[in-house]
């Protein structure tokens, strides 16, 4: 029997695939063995497991070196994994996915980046803007600042981290939706929150027939990834254009139909024929 090792995530997926061991594990303190067969075993305090396919449900955390050395073991193994391990090192830090995103070709808000010492200093941002804080997910490390004071008190804090930051415009948006895509289908849910981050605090969310533009620019996305699976943020603007915010790679089930899950185990079991 073939051994399905899921990274992290809080789905339970033994029971969608009777014919496979399935073993769920978490990246912390994980340790990892490739051998000169190109076998790969993981292990950890539960002993070890040797892998034959991964389904890596990794999400909102700060990514770590160690992350990407294991991915990248995954793919020198040539273990089938959701999503492709390449296609999750594309997008592992967030200037790279930015990086990929533009040149994907999607319409992006326009945004300054600064790195190293006194970069930051030396950018004045018209006002109000968003300053975003090295590579943090779920709204943290954001903030949106509507005077020079502010400006200047998240400025000065952003210098402590020793870390790159970007600075956009802040848009008053229309609509905020998610496209989520898995295989070839495509899902959309509008959401709406009191905050100015809607994922933070209660968000309402509603399933919507997905806008013909931004599903044909996720559908790039994706292409251009090479991803099985992938979640991207847009925002319509006050003049009706569209602007992508972010691709997430290992994107949330929470709130989404079960076709969603099952889309997801379907393209798990064409990986592993």
């Amino acid at each position: 029997m073939k051994t399905l090792l899921i990274i992290g995530g809080a789905v339970d997926f033994a029971s969608d695939f009777p014919e496979l061991r399935v073993v769920a594990r978490r990246l912390q303190n994980a340790r990892w063995i490739l051998g000169d067969d190109q076998s790969l075993w993981f292990l950890d305090a539960a002993g070890a497991v040797r892998v034959d396919a991964v389904l890596w449900r990794v999400g909102a955390i700060r990514p770590l070196a160690e992350h990407r050395h294991a991915l990248e073991l995954i793919r020198l193994a040539g273990l089938p994994c959701l999503n492709p391990a390449a296609t999750l090192l594309r997008g592992f830090e967030r200037l790279s996915m930015l990086a990929e995103l533009r040149e994907a070709g999607v319409p992006l808000i326009p945004f300054r980046a600064a790195l190293g010492e006194g970069t930051l200093e030396a950018l004045e941002p018209e006002l109000p803007c968003v300053l975003k804080v090295g590579n943090w997910h779920g709204g943290i490390g954001k903030a949106r600042l509507q005077s020079r004071e502010a400006w200047l008190d998240a400025r000065d804090l952003a210098l402590t981290t020793n870390d790159y930051s970007t600075v956009e415009p802040y848009i008053g948006y229309r609509r905020d939706v998610r496209i989520l895509t898995v295989g070839e289908r495509l899902w959309a849910m509008e959401r709406q929150s009191g905050e100015w981050k809607v994922n933070r605090g209660e968000a309402r969310v509603q399933l919507i027939e997905p806008p013909e533009e931004i599903a044909h620019y996720t559908r790039r996305i994706a292409n251009h990834l090479k991803a099985d699976m992938l979640g991207v943020d847009w925002i319509e603007t006050p003049d009706g254009e569209w602007k992508c915010l972010e691709s997430n790679d290992v994107p949330g089930l929470a709130g989404w139909p079960s076709a969603v899950q099952q889309a997801l185990v379907a393209c798990v079991r064409e990986k592993m024929r």
